[in-house]
């Protein structure tokens, strides 16, 4: 028995990948070429996942029967180099394959990062590859990638900053993970460290949106690596992001990007979210990317692709049922179809567009009134007597303890009609 830790360690025997996976010898035989073969797809017959593909020794395919060796020799024009066996074979490693994992990562289209895997392809096939019992030595089913981020599931709304974490560990640290560095080396001449961490989050409606993040030691944007600082060369691995209002004034962003998050944020909405690392400085506030969004080099975070994420709140759920305008105010139906909120608490309620701002502040006395009657508000377009039509948005926020205006808990537009006296607007 070699197994410690959930680790197979030397001299491996065949039933120490049996027992740590929790397989059983298929009729009776004990043989490598059948765990590898769990591998294949589930149309093949495979049971693929068994194995699990981050441990950097685990079962790949590589052409020669001895166990592989992670310093092996290599002679070229008089100078000898070491290389990693379980990286991969040269016609794999041409392939982008490296330690058996295929990593799509499409560039030149920074949405579909969403979509990037690092599929287990190069595990041996049996009959065509060699299946070798020693590939196995130094497994670690517990083995995460040496890049590893937060796994969000969830925003709250009551906060402004979403917080992450995005950590590197190199080999003295994860031993024995998948080193990211094997694939980034493809595509800049940049180490892990001089890297910027971002996030790319996709709403509802299909707008994607990407942001630096902002260290949250130095309060700054900065590379996941600060080089040069009074403690030499300082990792950091806590994050923020701001996603809704903190009640503070910001710069203004260039035209066309966003402080808060711009994409569908009401409370139930769910969005999805890749952490990812880029080797530029750009788009230090929320910035709409498509598909031919093509900006430096990025590279997504293993553990962090593609996280479906629901904003959720404290605040009791309203609806805006209808709106329109009467005479000098609009008129606003809402309920709240989870049950009445505590009294006292507090709504911010603002129609806008076409030139119209209204703000009205809403507390809940519990009286079970459901129809409020909001004054056409201060900045309107001058109307001349007669019909109009514009399209308008009522939309109704969370009201912190603090009196800010935070999270957008619903929103409803549509053509409002105004009918003009020959006096006028009365407001």
């Amino acid at each position: 028995m070699s197994i410690k830790n959930n680790q197979i360690v030397a001299p491996v025997v065949i039933t120490d990948p049996y027992n740590l996976l929790g397989i059983y010898p298929k009729n009776g035989v004990w043989d490598v070429a059948d765990i590898v073969a769990l591998e294949r797809p589930l149309l093949q017959g495979g049971r693929p996942g068994r194995i699990n593909k981050w441990s950097r020794h685990k079962p790949v395919r590589y052409p020669q029967a001895a166990p592989l060796s992670d310093n092996y020799p290599q002679q070229a024009g008089g100078v000898t180099t070491y290389i990693d066996q379980w990286e991969g074979s040269d016609t794999d490693k041409n392939q982008g394959i490296r330690y058996g994992l295929k990593a799509t990562i499409p560039h030149g289209n920074l949405v579909a990062i969403h979509d990037t895997s690092f599929d287990y392809v190069a595990y041996p096939h049996p009959g065509t590859d060699f299946c070798r019992l020693s590939d196995f030595d130094g497994y670690d089913h517990n083995a995460e990638p040496n890049l590893t981020g937060s796994r969000i599931d969830e925003i709250s709304a009551d906060v402004p900053y979403l917080f992450v974490k995005i950590n590197y560990y190199d080999d003295s640290v994860n031993p024995t993970g998948v080193p990211v560095e094997s694939w980034l080396a493809l595509a800049s001449d940049k180490s892990v460290g001089d890297y910027y961490p971002a996030i790319l989050v996709t709403d509802e409606n299909g707008g994607s949106y990407a942001r630096l993040l902002t260290n949250t030691s130095t309060n700054t944007v900065t590379t996941l690596r600060v080089k040069g600082t009074s403690m030499g060369d300082v990792w950091y691995s806590s994050f923020r992001v701001k996603f809704f209002n903190d009640g503070t004034v910001s710069p203004s962003p260039p035209v066309g990007q966003s402080d808060t998050f711009p994409g569908k944020d009401s409370v139930g909405a769910s969005l999805k979210v890749t952490l990812f690392l880029i080797d530029k400085k750009s788009f230090e506030y929320w910035t709409g990317v498509g598909t031919q969004f093509i900006l430096g080099d990025y590279f997504p975070i293993p553990t962090s692709i593609a996280m479906i994420a629901e904003i959720n709140s404290t605040y009791t759920p309203i609806k805006i049922v209808d709106f329109t305008f009467l005479s000098s105010y609009f008129q606003v139906r809402i309920s709240f179809p989870n049950g009445n909120p505590p009294v006292g608490e507090k709504y911010s309620f603002r129609i806008s567009g076409s030139g119209f701002l209204a703000i009205y502040d809403y507390e809940y006395k519990g009286t079970g009134i459901l129809i409020l009657n909001i004054p056409l508000g201060t900045i309107h377009p001058d109307l001349p007597p007669g019909t109009h039509t514009y399209y308008l948005t009522c939309s109704v926020y969370g009201v912190s303890s603090s009196g800010e205006a935070g999270v957008q808990l619903d929103s409803l537009s549509k053509n409002v009609t105004f009918d003009i006296p020959d006096s006028g607007i009365i407001s």
